[in-house]
């Protein structure tokens, strides 16, 4: 009997299981699925057995060898931060960007550069809406881009806008994504189904440093109990052992304890194994105890290229990430592993689940120490 790759199968063993990480990959490639108030909405029931939802979805089945095979040519081995050229710091040297930017505003500096130079022509970014709700949105104007700096830590199907853009066509896509959505950009690509996206025109992947992402409508009636949400000018958490969601209003800024809003984590962050985008390009974190720099991980030929072009032509400053930085990332990322490891292995979805694992890189991942955690 085959095994029900479908809607139905989607449904059953990632929305209804509360896995679904609202990336944004299953909607819009058919009628029967919508995005609707930070959740995936069934419009319809659909009896096909295998489908591209299912397919593309980061909480179905991963082959994590085949994946980096798809990408980097080459199998999954680099266990601490993934395949990677080279670490650096940067910021942008606009300071309107670095003013408007989370930290130091290299990817809003990026894109925008990379669109200038004809290396992207348009990209898929997330914008903070109306009531914190934040949307995916195709961009291509100076204007625009500015628009969707900055973080939410709201999950956002910012994929649907992908699925949006027709299939073909000559124009280059760039995409900005947390590494729910580049892992599911990686399924996109790696799928031997028909491909009626426009997943071959992404040029560009920059994956977002994530730990975690909150589920909109409890930590929205969160806020409100709060403060008026429509006051909200910008969100940003402290790094350990601060630890704090920093709410920025016009009048003040209010500090609330992380310990507060983890109620409101969505439960498919648990079994994440991924803290860097390992799959995209280029990764762009904060750098922790360093105000206004990012951290930026160079992956690719192309981003290694794109990184140059841009220190070169003075859109970013770029300097040495301090060991202890470099090993503290490290630290942080093999420790986000190890806990997804152990809740896949509580679910029984190890090795025949939902991920399939060599022992050796199993073994050396949880018996990683883990005092003094982040």
């Amino acid at each position: 009997m085959t095994q029900d790759k479908g809607l139905q199968a989607l449904e059953s063993k990632v929305i209804a299981k509360d896995d679904c990480t609202l990336c944004g990959a299953c909607v819009s490639l058919c009628p029967y699925l919508r995005s609707a108030q930070g959740r995936i909405v069934k419009m319809h029931p659909c009896d096909l057995t295998e489908g591209r939802c299912f397919d593309y979805c980061p909480r179905t089945p991963v082959d994590l060898h085949g994946l980096h095979q798809e990408v980097f040519g080459r199998k999954y081995e680099d266990i601490e931060l993934g395949p990677l050229k080279s670490i650096l710091m940067a910021r942008a040297t606009d300071g309107v960007i670095r003013e408007k930017a989370q930290t130091g505003g290299v990817v809003t500096a990026l894109v925008t550069f990379a669109i200038q130079q004809g290396i992207i022509d348009r990209a898929v970014l997330t914008r903070r809406g109306h009531s914190l709700l934040p949307q995916g949105i195709v961009v291509s104007g100076t204007e625009d881009i500015l628009d969707c700096a900055g973080s939410s830590y709201v999950a956002s199907p910012t994929l649907e806008a992908l699925n949006r853009e027709p299939p073909d066509g000559e124009q280059r896509i760039g995409v900005v994504g947390t590494p729910c959505q580049v892992l599911a950009l990686a399924k996109m690509r790696a799928s031997r189904l028909e491909k009626r996206t426009p997943v071959g025109r992404v040029a560009l992947t920059i994956g977002l440093f994530c730990t975690w992402a909150l589920t909109y409508k409890p930590f929205l009636d969160y806020l409100g109990n709060r403060l008026n949400r429509k006051d909200i000018v910008k969100l940003d958490i402290t790094p350990p052992p601060e630890g704090l969601l920093k709410v920025f209003t016009a009048e003040e800024i209010i500090e609330i304890p992380l310990d507060e809003i983890r109620p409101f984590v969505r439960p498919a962050c648990g079994v994440c194994m991924d803290m860097t985008s390992e799959l995209s390009d280029l990764s762009v974190g904060t750098v922790e105890g360093i105000d206004g720099w990012n951290t930026v991980i160079v992956r690719t030929e192309s981003g290694e290229e794109l990184i140059r072009r841009a220190v070169a032509a003075g859109i970013i400053d770029d300097r040495t990430l301090p060991r202890e930085n470099r090993e503290h990332l490290k630290h942080a990322s093999l420790l986000k592993k190890q806990r997804a490891l152990h809740a896949l292995e509580e679910r029984g979805e190890l090795n025949g689940g939902y991920l399939v694992l060599a022992p050796e890189l199993m073994e050396t991942i949880l018996s990683y120490p883990t005092e003094e955690g982040p």
